[in-house]
């Protein structure tokens, strides 16, 4: 990896090269052979900030590798729920997982019983959908339409819900569609929650990744009502690269807290003690320098693909307001498997196929762009070569 510490920061974010990324450890860039570039997982091709890796360090160093309680770390969350996404909770509100995804599965325990019905958007990012499954309740798809703009149509909702109800999975900013939803349908969905008692699950991993100057907002804050409803989850990984710590945490009334550590007592135990020590390190001012030109680059990135997109034929690609993942839409008369596995042969390009994300994505790849403009340009380029063939 490059070392940022001789790096200007204005390069910090468009350093990636395909040798240096090779050279680097992580799934991402070894599932695949060499040649290929990989836009398949959900991770940045960025550096970490050096405040964290200084964090990491210090936790090493300090030795602070023993048993030890996470009261301070849940302190630190909730200052930071409360300032940001406008929750009055305390630490005793907060749950610290290993990511997001365990929130998925503890809603789920929680507000389900086998064969309770649970609505999911269509599409969506896949493990809602394998929480529902290896939980043995129904998923109940909620359609969101390319053609709409991703609009969460909420007389749509209202149809689908029945008295086996027992829970709405929201994801906002929307993977893989891009979608930053609007008050309006935010209020929508906890009106529907709030006078139907139906307990809402959401995941807001990407809250930080908004383009456009737009406002992301927070569900559970709308009213005491729906806080009430809701458990709601973040993480790190997607704004600071850092996956591999695999920290979330999550926000819920304490009598839900509660019963969440309950149900998972002797299965999940929280995150490690080097994942929390770089919590104060991300939730930091200092790294205002990092948010800011994470932001910058991902909308110069964004525009650039944006008008590739438009030069080639029989691509649709919808416009993307929040997340680094863009979802175009290929109208060559193939499947997403049969479009991913020519454009790894044809393109040495590895994406997602859309219909891992639902129904819905058929047609559609899902790639990530968090990268450089070096890596995205040769990206294009191989695709624009390997479409010209069909």
């Amino acid at each position: 990896m490059v070392d940022v510490t001789c790096m200007i920061r204005d390069e910090f974010f468009d350093s990636a090269t395909v040798e240096g990324m090779l050279a680097a450890p992580g799934v991402k860039w070894h599932r695949y052979p060499p040649d290929v570039i990989p836009l398949w997982l959900a991770d940045v091709d960025f550096p970490i900030a050096p405040e964290i890796k200084r964090a990491l360090i210090n936790a090493v160093q300090d030795e602070d590798l023993f048993y030890s309680d996470d009261t301070k770390t849940r302190e630190l969350l909730a200052e930071k729920v409360r300032r940001k996404n406008g929750l009055d909770v305390k630490a005793e509100n907060i749950m610290i997982t290993q990511g997001v995804l365990p929130a998925m599965w503890l809603a789920l325990q929680y507000a389900c019983k086998p064969g309770d019905e649970v609505i999911v958007t269509d599409p969506m990012y896949y493990p809602f959908y394998t929480a529902v499954d290896v939980t043995h309740t129904k998923p109940v798809r909620w359609p969101l339409e390319m053609e709409e703009g991703y609009r969460f149509d909420i007389e749509r909702l209202k149809e689908l819900v029945t008295r086996r109800t027992k829970l709405i999975f929201v994801c906002n900013p929307h993977n893989p569609c891009g979608r930053v939803m609007t008050r309006e349908e935010l209020k929508g969905i906890a009106d529907i929650a709030v006078d139907r008692r139906i307990m809402v699950m959401v995941d807001e991993l990407w809250e930080e990744i908004v383009f456009d100057g737009r406002e992301h907002i927070t569900l559970a804050s709308l009213s005491p009502e729906i806080e009430d409803l809701t458990i709601t989850s973040w993480g790190f990984s997607k704004a600071y690269g850092v996956a591999g710590l695999q920290l979330g945490y999550l926000s819920a009334p304490k009598d839900v807290v509660d019963d969440l550590r309950k149900i998972s007592r002797g299965v999940l135990r929280g995150a490690s003690t080097l994942a929390r020590a770089a919590v104060p390190a991300m939730l930091s001012k200092d790294l205002g320098w990092y948010r800011e030109g994470l932001m910058r680059h991902l909308h110069m990135i964004r525009d650039l693909c944006e008008r590739r997109f438009k030069e080639l034929p029989g691509v649709t690609c919808p416009k993307l307001e929040g997340t680094y993942l863009m979802f175009p839409k290929f109208n060559y008369g193939m499947s997403s498997s049969q479009l991913h596995k020519y454009m790894l042969e044809e393109a040495k390009l590895a994406f997602s196929p859309g219909s891992e994300f639902g129904y819905k994505g058929e047609g559609h790849l899902r790639m990530c762009i968090a990268t450089s403009t070096a890596i995205i340009n040769e990206v294009f380029e191989r695709m624009e070569r390997a479409l010209s063939k069909l």
